[in-house]
């Protein structure tokens, strides 16, 4: 039988070795079809196999054909892949990922693979961070919050205190394009006091979109446009003494900027518009307070230019000029609050890549009014930022700002703000967030004899993840001024929902 069985197969063999051998004349090795035909043919049986009647060793192919193994010098040079890559037995086919579906930008300091080289599941998914809802090319993370909430001040009219409800939304809009991005962020709160007095309630809402434009390997131009609402704080030098409700402020912003490289330099100029608007307040009697006198248009130039002495450290010198105008060339007071700025700073940017990256400047800003009455102000200026993540889980935000705001009226021009904010958090596991905030405002006043004043704010609060699309929360946070002996202390509490 062995006999019989070797003697039948020899001469398909020897067919299948003519076949070869005309396909390797007319087609040469290379071509695509040659390819083809050499993969599907079977090999011809080695001696060993041919006595013992075991089969040689397959391979799959793309028609799914079993083959035997083709002797080396009987397989052509390899072409240009046209087809998926054939794998060994049981492995998935992997096809080309279509860059048009990956995110433009990846997390800072993301997960990494285990290290028996098996999959993180939190790789794809930040801890907290939910799926989202996927509109075409754009992925939405929105959310809900309700919180209950207790606030106590003290001030020089006495102590004072509310319970209220606190509704929130929140949401998050990225494009996942292969070139230019949109990002749309935007949340706002509503404030409802328990009982029917409406005293102290709060309202804010806050949305802002970001273009950015891949113009070429060396070119990157931005352009946004945003609005924002909140109330004047009872703290604000500008707000109006024993009034019962503070008045609103609408902010329109837009801008745009082009940055460049120029080999080691690199150049950036950049036009941001503003548009104000304020509501009027209510004083104690009910009556409505007007502020239009304030509303304004504002426009701000700016160019900078630095030199790039590694990736990880550039200098800059950056020249800023700007103008504020007013819809009314006097206000209530009769003072003509129009001005112009123009200030300079010189300044490093640093990154370290995903543990460290900021930027910190010094210079000098001034401002001029319209009014002569009103006196010119001088500041020496400090600006900076730094995100630093010591270690994965934890991240540590630091921001200096210095400007100079304008008084709502009387023979003062304006004071200068100096504001840091610092921000802390950290996963104690993987569904529980801690959080530390804090910010000084110190405000000193050059025109006027009224007496600097520093507000010191501190804040605590957890996260707790009950599951991927489900939060409980809790903040604590308290607000000193020792110059005006008042302080305000809110706890609150509550649920958010995400998606």
């Amino acid at each position: 039988m062995n006999v019989k069985g070797t003697a039948t197969r020899l001469p398909t063999s020897r067919k299948a070795a003519t076949l070869l051998l005309a396909c390797t004349i007319f087609y040469p090795q290379g071509s695509a079809f040659a390819q083809t035909v050499t993969t599907a043919t079977p090999a011809l049986p080695s001696a060993a196999s041919a006595a013992d009647g075991t089969a040689s060793p397959t391979a799959t192919t793309e028609s799914g054909l079993s083959t035997g193994a083709v002797p080396a010098t009987a397989v052509p040079a390899p072409a240009p892949q046209l087809w998926r890559p054939s794998n060994n037995p049981g492995d998935p086919i992997y096809e080309q990922q279509d860059e048009a579906g990956q995110p433009y930008a990846e997390a800072e300091n993301p997960y990494e693979p285990t290290v028996d080289g098996g999959e993180n599941p939190r790789i794809a998914t930040e801890p907290g961070q939910t799926p989202g809802i996927r509109l075409g090319t754009f992925l939405l993370r929105p959310s809900i919050s309700q919180t209950i909430n207790t606030e106590k001040q003290t001030n020089t009219g006495g102590p004072s205190r509310r319970n209220y409800l606190t509704t929130g939304i929140r949401g998050t809009l990225t494009s996942d394009w292969s070139r230019h991005a949109l990002t749309v962020t935007g949340d706002g709160a509503w404030e409802r006091n328990f009982g029917s007095d409406k005293d102290g309630e709060e309202p804010r809402a806050r949305i802002e979109a970001d273009l950015r434009l891949d113009l070429g390997e060396e070119t990157t131009a931005n352009l946004k446009a945003g609005y924002e609402f909140s109330r004047e704080d009872t703290t604000d030098p500008n707000a109006l003494t024993g009034a019962a409700v503070q008045g609103g402020e609408h902010r329109f912003t837009t801008g745009a900027s082009i940055e460049r490289d120029f080999g080691k330099l690199r150049g950036l100029a950049a036009l941001d518009l503003s548009r104000t608007v304020y509501t009027d307040a209510k004083g104690v009697d009910g009556r409505p307070i007007s502020l239009s006198d304030r509303d304004q248009n504002g426009a701000n130039l700016r160019g900078r230019i630095g030199y790039e002495l590694s990736p990880a450290l550039i200098p800059f010198l950056e020249l800023n000029a700007g103008t504020t105008k007013y819809d009314r060339r006097l206000d209530n007071s009769g003072y003509a609050r129009s001005s112009n700025a123009y200030g300079a700073k010189v300044g490093a940017e640093v990154d370290l890549g995903e543990k460290t990256r900021g930027e910190a400047a010094i210079g000098y800003l001034r401002k001029q009014y319209d009014d002569e009455r009103l006196a010119s102000i001088g500041a020496l200026t400090l600006d900076g930022e730094l995100n630093w993540s010591p270690q994965r889980g934890t991240n540590v935000n630091l921001g200096l700002r210095t400007t100079i705001e304008d008084f709502a009226g009387g023979p003062q021009g304006g004071w200068i703000s100096y504001r840091l904010d610092a921000g802390l958090t950290h996963e104690l596991r993987s569904n529980l967030v801690a959080r530390l905030t804090g910010q000084i405002v110190h405000r000193t006043f050059p025109s006027s004899d009224i007496e600097n004043a520093v507000e010191y704010t501190a804040g605590a609060g957890l996260t707790w993840g009950l599951n991927r699309y489900l939060d409980l929360t809790a903040d604590v946070s308290y607000q000193w001024t020792p110059v005006y002996d008042s302080s305000e202390l809110r706890v609150g509490a509550g649920l958010v929902l995400k998606r």
